[in-house]
């Protein structure tokens, strides 16, 4: 009897180390690679992207291109918000999955009154499918990007509900870092995914700010949350680059592809730190009246902080399948990166 319990016993015991042998096994395999679906945002107020940008989607096998049509803003005049820096398409997209994107101000949300919201809806949705139309577009998804703020929220996510109810395919929104670290006091919007904004991730107006297009460093305290997450996410990455100028340590002005090379070439401008300059004397460069004083900061997405940003942001998305996409297409904004950095953006990884 005896003999017998303890056969029993090593067999039990067997089964339970067979049991945490295959616990830690399965536990310290790599995930299983996402899925993704690459894509870019095109955001001029004009759609004719460069020969050189078409070659590059072919290059990469991109199919999918989200396409700002409008910004809506609130128009002091008639006291409503209308539709501004409408996209007119000097060519037609022609072979692409377009996902059309609509651009709200939070002071729209602000100033509209809730009962008018369902009209904003409306009128949204109307003009989307006229851009469409006229453009031989058929679309299967659209997406809203704003920056919502506690006290837009309800109508924001009302507005969203709305649009939602127009139509039968995917509605999808911007989604900002802030957003994902305190979406107990955001909200998570009521739509069908989000699309994760890495970048904008500081006040690009305040002098002391490092890089506010992309900080690796404060991408990581912001994402802690993103695993828990409740909506399926893309992500979007950043390749524009600007240069912030400020004078008596106020905000001035925004040069768009400006960078250290570009203002290393003008002797007034003397290096301050890694990336800052200062005018050392009054002169005019860069379609700018520039004063002694002056302070520029260099901005700009370095790709190892990219790739490492990537593969932090896709292991803590629970999502398998998700698109990966990049802003924006415009050869002057892709210029920096090569052919190859690019291609490894897009290549799946856990």
């Amino acid at each position: 009897m005896k003999q017998e319990s303890w056969s029993i016993l090593r067999i039990n015991g067997f089964i339970s180390f067979a049991s945490l042998f295959l616990l830690l096994f399965f536990s310290c395999e790599k995930p299983a690679p996402k899925h993704l679906t690459p894509a870019f945002y095109s955001w001029q107020t004009t759609y004719q992207p460069a020969s050189s940008d078409l070659q590059l989607l072919r290059q990469l096998h991109i199919q999918k291109l989200y396409v700002r049509y409008f910004d809506v803003d609130w128009d002091p005049a008639t006291q409503s918000p209308l539709p501004k820096a409408v996209v007119r398409f000097a060519h037609k997209p022609a072979g692409l999955t377009v996902v059309p994107v609509v651009f709200i101000t939070n002071q729209t949300l602000l100033r509209c009154p809730t009962s008018a919201v369902p009209v904003l809806a409306e009128n949204i949705f109307r003009k989307i499918s006229q851009l469409s139309q006229q453009n031989d577009i058929i679309f299967q998804e659209l997406q809203l990007d704003c920056d919502w703020t506690a006290r837009s929220r309800d109508r924001y996510f009302q507005l969203l509900r709305e649009v939602k109810n127009r139509f039968r395919g995917t509605v999808s929104a911007t989604i900002r870092l802030h957003q994902i670290k305190y979406a107990d006091q955001t909200g998570i919007p009521p739509v069908d995914r989000g699309m994760l904004m890495v970048y904008n991730m500081a006040d690009w107006k305040r002098p002391e700010t490092r890089n506010s297009i992309f900080d690796l460093a404060v991408a990581g305290r912001y994402l802690d949350q993103l695993e828990h997450y409740s909506l399926p996410l893309d992500v979007v990455f950043p390749l524009f680059r600007w240069t912030v100028v400020y004078r008596n340590n106020r905000f001035l002005t925004l040069l768009n592809n400006v960078d250290q090379t570009t203002l290393a070439a003008f002797p007034a401008l003397q290096p301050k730190d890694e990336n800052r300059f200062v005018a050392v004397r009054d002169t005019t460069a860069l379609g700018l009246s520039i004063r002694r004083g002056d302070v520029f900061r260099t901005e700009a997405c370095q790709p190892d902080d990219l790739m490492s940003a990537k593969e932090l942001v896709l292991s803590k998305i629970s999502n398998q399948k998700l698109t990966f996409a990049l802003y924006h297409l415009d050869s002057t904004v892709l210029s920096p990166y090569s052919h190859a950095f690019l291609q490894s953006l897009y290549r799946p990884s856990p």
